[in-house]
Order: structure tokens, then sequence, then C-alpha cells
């Protein structure tokens, strides 16, 4: 009762954008908020939940830490994802020119690696025999450097590269919401100039800060046994200028007050307002997702042309993720910017569905 009577009092208004605690967590409560700032701990371990022991919360805390990557040349998406009962690394390479789609992706064991509680300085990392993903958290120095090296396969060519994602050049947004009940997440969004190289097979990408971006996503939460959102996400340089845009829909109470709505222009970020996502031809041809909200500010549309399932049927854990890439046409109207016209970008949505 203590937990839930917090929850209701000590709470900031996520509206606001204001400087990160240092910690998520002081005696096993969660501050919820919207902050500008990196985070010296996000500590969700430390938080009651349930009447939880350590151990077992450790269980039920999903984490993860992903980069996607834009350019004129490639769309790209690497992750290391920990649900606990699962883990999962993945790379992700769209090149735009021929539309060919390459993914490495494997499932693994847990404990297979563990992500920090922190981007100021750590290393969340995976490496086997089939590859590497390496992401050296520099934050407190205004970087985050990717290096990922997977070798080729029977059916996959070989991906290696090294990327350097600035982060003292863009804007970054932190969020810590409620779950409804007891728990939360925390999520670090960002975007971000890049600069480094990708090579595919024998085909070489440059990244120069001028045209390649990066969105940043380090996050935990307790989130329920079935874990479901709706996402979409895009970014690019237009006019010379970097735009982009986070939309979700997902498990978190009170919607409309806490959300991660947010869209960028530049290194200035805008927060945008809770949104409803409605697909038509659901898996079909000539399929679209719609994502409005109720004040008129955000109408967008996406077009899925590119598929990306996860499929996983087991006893504790099932999946039926779907992570297609394709483009996106509509406006959006940030608090403190202008508006933001859509025409013909590229992304990628998530309809996430994970029982585990």
């Amino acid at each position: 009762m203590e937990a839930r009577r917090w929850y209701r009092i000590h709470v900031t208004d996520p509206i606001k954008l204001e400087p990160a605690p240092k910690k998520l967590v002081e005696h096993e409560q969660q501050r919820f908020g919207r902050f500008t700032t990196p985070v010296e701990h996000a500590n969700l371990i430390d938080a009651y939940h349930h009447g939880m022991p350590r151990p077992i919360r450790g269980l039920r805390l999903k984490e993860w830490q992903a980069l996607q990557i834009t350019s004129p040349d490639v769309f790209a998406n690497f992750a290391l994802f920990d649900a606990k009962l699962m883990s999962l690394v993945q790379a992700k390479v769209y090149e735009r020119a021929p539309k060919t789609k390459i993914i490495h992706e494997w499932k693994l064991r847990p404990r297979s690696f563990k992500i920090a509680d922190q981007l100021l300085d750590s290393t969340n990392t995976f490496s086997d025999r089939r590859g590497e993903l390496t992401f050296r958290n520099e934050v407190a120095r205004g970087k985050i450097r990717l290096e990922f090296e997977f070798g080729a396969t029977a059916d996959l060519p070989r991906l290696v590269g090294r990327i350097d994602v600035h982060c003292d050049r863009g804007a970054s947004q932190i969020v810590s919401l409620p779950f409804p009940g007891e728990g939360g997440m925390y999520s670090h969004k960002g975007m971000f100039p890049i600069e480094g190289t990708l090579a595919v097979g024998d085909r070489a990408f440059t990244f120069r800060p001028e045209t390649s971006l990066a969105l940043l996503d380090d996050h935990k939460g307790y989130y329920p046994y079935v874990m479901r959102w709706d996402w979409i996400t895009s970014a690019g340089f237009f006019d010379g200028e970097a735009r982009g845009f986070n939309l979700t829909h997902n498990q978190c109470r009170d919607p409309e007050r806490y959300n991660e709505n947010c869209a960028w222009r530049g290194d200035r970020i805008g927060i945008l307002p809770a949104v409803d996502f409605v697909r038509e031809n659901e898996r079909r041809a000539g399929e679209v997702w719609r994502v409005r909200d109720k004040q008129g500010r955000v109408d967008v549309t996406f077009t899925p042309t590119m598929p990306g399932d996860v499929r996983v049927n087991a006893v504790v854990v099932e999946s039926r993720y779907r992570g297609p890439f394709g483009t996106f046409s509509g406006r959006v109207e940030p608090e403190g910017l202008e508006p933001i016209v859509i025409d013909d970008w590229f992304g990628m949505g998530e309809d996430f569905y994970l029982r585990c």
C-alpha cells in the first residue's frame, strides 16, 4: 500500500522536461517524469515490486539497448534484448537502392549478457563464434560507440562496422513512467548525428554527421507477463535539418499523461500527445497503420513495405512480434517546435506481443 500511495502523490509532471535525478529509485520508490539529461543510475532493480525479493525482481525486469541507424544509403537496427527467460541479439540492415534486407538474429539462452544500469560509462556486449555486437556507452563524454561483426553464412553476407554516435550534438528524452498497479518503466531515447563505416559483404558504406543519424533506445521495465505495445519511429535529414519522431502506445497507465511521444528538429525536442493506432488490411496487401491523437496534432500513416517477424511458441515464452520497415507520411505538431511535415520518410514500426 505504501508504494501505491507514493505513486499517486510523489509524481513529477511528465509534461515538463527537466534535469534527471541521479537515481530513478530512492527508498524502493521510482520517481516518474520526463527528463532531458541522463540518469546516473536507472536502478529499477531497487524498486519495490509486489514484495518480490531482489533476485525474483531481476527475473521480471526486461532490459535492452538498441540503436537505429539512418543514412541516404542504409537503414539499420542493432539491439541486445534481455527478457530474462529469453534473450536476443539482432542486426537488421536495409540497403535502400537494391531494396534488400539482411537480418542476423539469434535467440540466446538466459544470462547470455547483462545490460548496464546507466549510459554514462558502461559496456553492453555479446560475443560468440557467430559474431559480436557491442555498445560502448560514454555519454558522460558525449558519445556511444557501436561495434559489430557478424560472420557470413550460407544465406547471409558478413556484416562489420564501427559507428560513433555524437550524443552531445542532438537531444535526449528520458522518461520514467508507471504501469497500472505497481512497477514502471524507464527509457532513454534520443536523435543524434553519427559517423563511421558499415560493410555488407563487399559493399562499403560511410556515415557522416551531416547526413546520417541514430535513434537511441535504452530501456528497462517491469512489464506484465504479456508485454504489448505499438510503436513507429523515423528520422533523417530534410532540407539540411535533422528531423525525427517517436510515437508509442504502450501499457503505461493514464497514457494521456504518461507517454514517451516526441519529435526532434536538430538539437531541439518537442513533446507530442498520446496516440492511438489503427491498422487497415492487416497482414494483407495494402496494409497501412494510422496513428492519430485526440487533439489533431498527430496524423501519421505508416505503409509497411518490408516484413520483420519474430515467432516463438514455447511453454513459457511466446512471441508474435512484427517489426516491419516502411514509409511514412503525415504531419506532427510538437510542443514548442515548428510543425513537421512527413513526406515519404523511411523507418520502422512494431506490433509487439511477448508472453515471457
